[in-house]
C-alpha cells in the first residue's frame, strides 16, 4: 500500500496568489537528483473537503490546499499515486477516505492516514462506451459513480466494486449516468435517459426495477445532468429550465421552483450548511432555506464556475475553469490559487539557452502524419524561476502581437533573438510582444511558400495560415536555417537559410524530398542534415537522412537499406559534444561519427548503431525497436532519450543505459516523451510528455569561460540528508577531489561537464561525519585549480 506524502516534504510546494497580485511567486529549482513539477492548476473542475484539506482536480493536474498552512502542493506518482488525469473526486464521511477518479476508469483511495489504494478493475476492464466519471456522490460507505456506460458502486470499506448497472433504460438498453444521489432507500439517477429512481432493496441489475419519471426525448437532448439530496429532499437541475425537487408538492412527483435560474446548463448542485447551492453559466447560486436566493461570487471573481462546496469553518471553496481554487471567506475576501506555471499542459517542443538562461516551451505543432493542429496556445518562458505565458488568451492579437498557430519549434541566436517556427503562420523573429518580424509568403523577400495551391478554395484569403514551418537550426555565423513544408508544391525547395546581419534570405538548390523535408541538424563543419518527411515513405522519394555541403552543393542520403539507419521513421537530430550526429528513428538510434568525412570519396563515414557493452544486453543495439521520439545531450555528453516507454540516460556512446525513468519510479505525467533539453547552465533536463511538463535537476552542466570557485548545494548539509549534494561551475570535465580538514581523502571522481554529485559517502560506501570537508578542483591540465568547503552538520 502506498502512502501519500506530507507537505514538509514536498520540495515543489508552491504558495497562494491573491487575486489583488499582479505578480507571481517564483519557483525554486529542485535539488539534484530530484524533480520539478509544471501543470498549470487553474483549469479547476472538481473539489472535495477531506479534514484540513481541499483536494482539486483540473485539466492537468491534482494539488490540495492546506488550510492550516495555506500552501498549496501538486500530487503525483511521486506521492503514490497511481495515474494521472483526475476527472471528479468525492469525500466519503462514513468511512473517511476520499476517492479519486481518473479519466481511464483508475481508482485511488486515499485514507485519512495518507494510505492510497488502488481499484483498477474498470481500466482493465474492455467496456462498451465511455470510462470517463463525471461525478462521485456517497451514501451509507458507498460511492456511487456516474460514468459514460452507466453506474458503478463501490464498497468504500471492503474497497471493492459491488455492482456496474449499465442497460437499465427503457428496454434494457445502455445509458449515460450524469449524477445521482440516495434518499432514504431511493437511489436517483439523472440520465441520458432522463430521470430515473430504484430502490436499493432491489435487484437494480434488471432495467424493470428502476422508474422514468421524466423521460428524455433523446439521449443528444438529455436535460437532466445534476442531481442531490438536501435537507431530506432532492433535487434536479434542469437544463434550460428551473429546479425540480422530489415529492416537494404532494400533487406532482417533481415540484418545479421557479425562484432559481442558472442559465443553459447546470454543472452542479450540492448541499451545504448555508443552504443549496446551484452553479450554472457562469453563476453560484445559494438557495437558503428560508426560500431567498444570494449569488457568492462576480464574473470577475469566478467567471467559469464548475463546482463548489462550503466547508466545515462556513468558507466556500469554487473549482473555477479559469481561475482554478477561489475560495469565499467569511468575511467575503476572495482568493484565488493558482501557481506560476505554463498556461497549459501541452508542450511540442523545449528550447534551452544557457547563454540567457532561458527555456522556451512551444505548444504547437503537427500531428506524426503532418496534419495542422489549429492550436493557438503560444509558447511559455521560464527565467528566473518564473513563467512569462505568450498566448492569444494572454494578449489581444493586434498589429503589435501577432496570432500564434500550431507553434513547432525555435532557435535563439547569440544577441538573443528568438526565432520562432509555427506550422502555419510562417516564421516569427521575436524579441518581444511588441517587437518582432512576421516572415510568411508574400512579405518581402521572403522565399517561403505556403501549402495551398494557386486556385485551391479561399487561395487569396488563407494561403498565409499555410505557411508550414517544421524546424530551425543555427550554423557557425548565426544564420538560421529554415525548413519548410509544403509537399503541395513539388519540385520547389523547402530549405532556406535567413541571414540576420543582411536581412536577407538564401533558397537552396532543389534536391528530390526536399518539398517535405522535417527535422535539421548543422554540424561543426556547416554541413546540413536533414530528415526527410515520414509522410513521404510511400512515395518515390522514400524517406530517410540527407548530409548536404551548402558550399559545395555535395549531399548524401541514408536510408534503412544502404545504411545502419534503423527505420526511414525519423524524428529527431541532434549534435553532441563531439560533433557528431545522433539520429532517433521508430525502431531505435543511429549515430554518424566524425561528420567531416561524410563527403569523402573514399572511406566515407557512416552510421553505426551502439551496441551495449555492459549488463545481461552486451551486445545488443542500444534501445534496439523502441520508438524514440526525442534527443538531448548534457554537460558531460551524455545521451538523454525520450522513447513510448519513458525517459532514457545512456552514457557518451550509448552503450550503457544508466536510469531509466517511468511513471511507476518517478513523477513523469506520462511514459509518452515528446521532447527533452538540456539547460547547460543548470543541469535541468526538461521533459516535455503527452501529460504535462516537468523538470529532473541532473548532474552535469557547462561551465562558460573561466570558473570560479564551486557553488555547494545545499550546504550547510545535514549528516542524515539522503538526497544529493551539487558542486557546480566547476572546470569541465576536471578532477575533483573531497578531504577532510587534515588532508585526508575522502572521496575523488570527475566533473560530468561542470557538475559533481555527492552522496555525503567516502570511497568504501560510508557516510561521513559531521565537519567541514574541502572540495579541490581543477581542469584535465591541472590548472584553475579552487579550495571550497562544504559543511556537514549534525541534526
Amino acid at each position: 500500500m502506498n502512502y501519500l506524502l506530507r507537505v514538509s516534504r514536498w520540495s515543489g510546494t508552491f504558495f497562494l496568489l491573491l487575486l489583488a497580485i499582479s505578480g507571481a511567486v517564483a519557483q525554486n529549482t529542485a535539488g539534484y537528483g530530484d524533480w520539478q513539477l509544471y501543470l498549470p492548476n487553474n483549469r479547476a473542475r472538481a473539489l472535495a473537503e477531506a479534514g484540513n484539506r481541499i483536494y482539486v482536480a483540473t485539466e492537468e493536474a491534482f494539488f490540495f490546499y492546506d488550510k492550516e498552512l495555506n500552501t498549496t502542493q501538486l500530487l503525483s506518482s511521486r506521492d503514490g499515486l497511481h495515474d494521472v488525469g483526475v476527472s471528479t473526486l468525492g469525500y466519503d464521511p462514513t468511512t473517511k477516505q476520499l476517492l479519486v477518479v481518473y479519466r481511464n476508469g483508475n481508482l485511488d483511495i486515499i485514507g485519512d492516514d495518507g494510505s492510497i489504494l488502488n481499484l483498477n478493475a474498470i481500466r482493465r476492464k474492455t467496456i462498451t462506451g465511455d470510462k470517463t466519471v463525471t461525478q462521485v456522490s456517497f451514501s451509507q460507505g458507498r460511492a456511487y459513480l456516474s460514468a459514460g456506460f452507466g453506474l458503478v458502486v463501490v464498497d468504500m470499506a471492503r474497497h471493492e466494486i459491488r455492482e456496474t448497472y449499465g442497460n437499465i433504460g427503457p428496454g434494457g438498453a445502455p445509458v449515460t449516468v450524469y449524477a445521482t444521489t440516495v434518499l432514504d432507500n431511493t437511489l436517483f439517477a439523472a440520465t441520458s435517459a432522463g430521470l430515473m429512481r430504484g430502490q436499493l432493496t432491489e435487484n437494480l441489475l434488471d432495467y424493470r426495477r428502476w422508474t422514468i419519471d421524466l423521460p428524455s426525448a433523446s439521449a443528444a437532448t438529455a436535460r437532466y445532468r445534476t442531481l442531490t439530496t438536501y435537507n431530506k429532499k432532492v433535487y434536479a437541475g434542469v437544463d434550460a429550465g428551473n429546479l425540480l425537487c422530489y415529492n416537494c408538492d404532494p400533487t406532482t412527483i417533481w415540484q418545479p421552483n421557479y425562484t432559481v435560474y442558472v442559465g443553459d446548463r447546470y454543472q452542479q448542485l450540492n448541499a451545504s450548511a448555508a443552504g443549496l447551492l446551484a452553479v450554472g453559466d457562469g453563476k453560484i447560486m445559494l438557495i437558503k432555506p428560508n426560500g431567498t436566493v444570494e449569488r457568492l461570487l462576480t464574473t470577475e471573481q469566478s467567471p467559469f464556475p464548475v463546482a463548489v462546496i462550503q466547508s466545515k469553518e462556513g468558507d466556500f471553496y469554487v473549482a473555477d475553469s479559469r481561475n482554478g481554487l477561489v475560495k469565499l471567506s467569511a468575511n467575503k475576501q476572495v482568493e484565488s490559487f493558482v501557481t506560476n506555471a505554463p498556461a497549459y499542459s501541452r508542450s511540442y517542443s523545449i528550447l534551452a539557452d544557457a547563454r540567457s538562461n532561458t527555456v522556451d516551451v512551444f505548444s504547437g505543432g503537427y500531428d506524426d502524419r503532418y496534419v495542422q493542429q489549429e492550436w493557438g496556445g503560444g509558447f511559455f518562458e521560464y527565467k528566473d524561476g518564473k513563467w512569462t505565458n505568450f498566448t492569444n488568451e494572454g494578449f489581444t492579437p493586434t498589429a503589435s502581437f501577432p496570432r500564434f498557430k500550431d507553434i513547432t519549434r525555435g532557435v535563439r541566436t547569440k544577441d538573443g533573438t528568438l526565432y520562432i517556427a509555427t506550422y502555419g503562420n510562417g516564421l516569427l523573429k521575436w524579441k518581444g510582444p511588441w517587437e518582432f518580424e512576421h516572415f510568411t509568403q508574400g512579405t518581402p523577400g521572403s522565399p517561403l511558400q505556403t501549402s495551398l495551391r494557386p486556385g485551391e478554395k479561399d487561395y487569396q484569403t488563407t494561403y498565409q495560415n499555410y505557411v508550414r514551418i517544421t524546424d530551425l537550426a543555427k550554423d557557425s555565423k548565426d544564420n538560421v536555417w529554415v525548413v519548410n513544408r509544403h509537399t503541395e508544391l513539388p519540385g520547389i525547395s523547402g530549405l532556406h537559410q535567413y541571414l540576420p546581419a543582411t536581412n536577407t534570405w538564401k533558397t537552396m538548390p532543389y534536391l528530390s524530398g526536399f518539398e517535405g523535408l522535417d527535422r535539421i541538424v548543422i554540424d561543426d563543419n556547416d554541413y546540413v542534415w536533414v530528415s526527410q518527411s515520414r509522410k513521404l515513405l510511400n512515395t518515390s522519394s522514400g524517406g530517410g537522412l540527407i548530409a548536404y555541403d551548402p558550399v559545395n552543393q555535395y549531399y548524401r542520403s541514408f536510408n534503412a537499406v544502404n545504411s545502419e539507419l534503423p527505420d526511414d521513421y525519423i524524428y529527431d537530430l541532434a549534435k553532441d559534444r563531439k560533433g557528431n550526429i545522433w539520429v532517433a528513428t521508430a525502431k531505435g538510434i543511429a549515430v554518424f561519427n566524425d561528420p567531416s568525412t561524410v563527403f569523402l570519396s573514399t572511406n566515407a563515414g557512416s552510421l553505426q548503431q551502439p551496441l551495449i557493452r555492459t549488463g545481461i544486453s552486451t551486445g545488443f543495439r542500444a534501445l534496439r525497436d523502441e520508438v524514440v521520439k526525442t534527443i538531448a545531450v548534457d554537460g558531460a555528453n551524455r545521451k538523454w532519450f525520450g522513447t513510448d516507454r519513458g525517459l532514457w540516460l545512456f552514457t557518451e556512446d550509448a552503450d550503457e543505459d544508466l536510469l531509466h525513468f517511468t511513471t511507476e519510479n518517478s513523477p513523469l505525467p506520462s511514459n509518452s516523451i515528446v521532447e527533452v533539453e538540456v539547460n547547460d547552465k543548470t543541469g535541468e533536463v526538461f521533459v516535455s510528455t503527452d501529460g504535462g511538463l516537468v523538470s529532473f535537476r541532473g548532474a552535469a552542466s557547462i561551465t562558460e569561460g573561466k570558473p570560479d570557485c564551486a557553488k555547494v548545494s545545499p550546504n550547510p548539509v545535514r549528516t542524515d540528508f539522503t538526497g544529493q549534494v551539487g558542486i557546480s561551475g566547476l572546470a569541465n570535465n576536471g578532477m575533483v577531489k573531497i578531504t577532510d580538514v587534515t588532508g585526508k581523502l575522502v572521496y575523488q571522481t570527475k566533473a560530468n561537464g561542470g557538475t559533481v554529485v555527492w552522496n555525503l559517502a567516502d570511497y568504501n560506501g560510508r557516510k561521513v561525519q559531521s565537519g567541514v570537508y574541502l572540495l579541490l578542483s581543477s581542469d584535465a591540465d591541472g590548472k584553475n585549480g579552487c579550495i571550497s568547503k562544504i559543511a556537514v552538520v549534525q541534526k
